[in-house]
């Protein structure tokens, strides 16, 4: 689900980015583009968050069922050990994870919407 969000993101700002900053589009339309962009680029990232809260609380459970495994009175532990494995979390919490390498740049997408709909406001209201 982290890809798809990503996914979406570069699919908004393919579309949305030229039209704001390429084209003669009325300033109205400009206007919109951004708000919506600055909508999308403030949800996402919220929608991101708590699916990483999700993740991380499946990821627990699912440990601790690896622990319902281990035998009654044995010390070998689960049979398999997938979420459990301190390898696992160390992958999960790299910061070459997607969702860590995309923050900066979600960040500075929604600053830039942010400008953009101050600038086109500005011209649409008041210039």
């Amino acid at each position: 689900m982290q890809w798809s969000r990503v996914q979406m993101y570069l699919v908004f700002n393919t579309i949305a980015l030229p039209l704001v900053f390429g084209t003669d589009a009325e300033e109205t339309a400009k206007f919109v583009i951004s708000a919506t962009g600055l909508t999308v680029h403030t949800l996402l990232p919220i929608a991101i968050w708590r699916g990483e809260r999700w993740v991380r609380f499946f990821c627990q459970r699912m440990a601790d069922l690896e622990q319902l495994d281990q035998e009654e009175g044995s010390q070998s532990g689960p049979r398999v050990q997938t979420f459990g494995h301190p390898d696992f979390e160390a992958l999960r919490g790299s910061r070459t994870a997607s969702r860590k390498l995309f923050a900066p740049i979600a960040i500075a997408l929604e600053l830039a919407w942010l400008a953009e709909v101050i600038r086109h406001a500005y011209l649409l209201y008041i210039g």
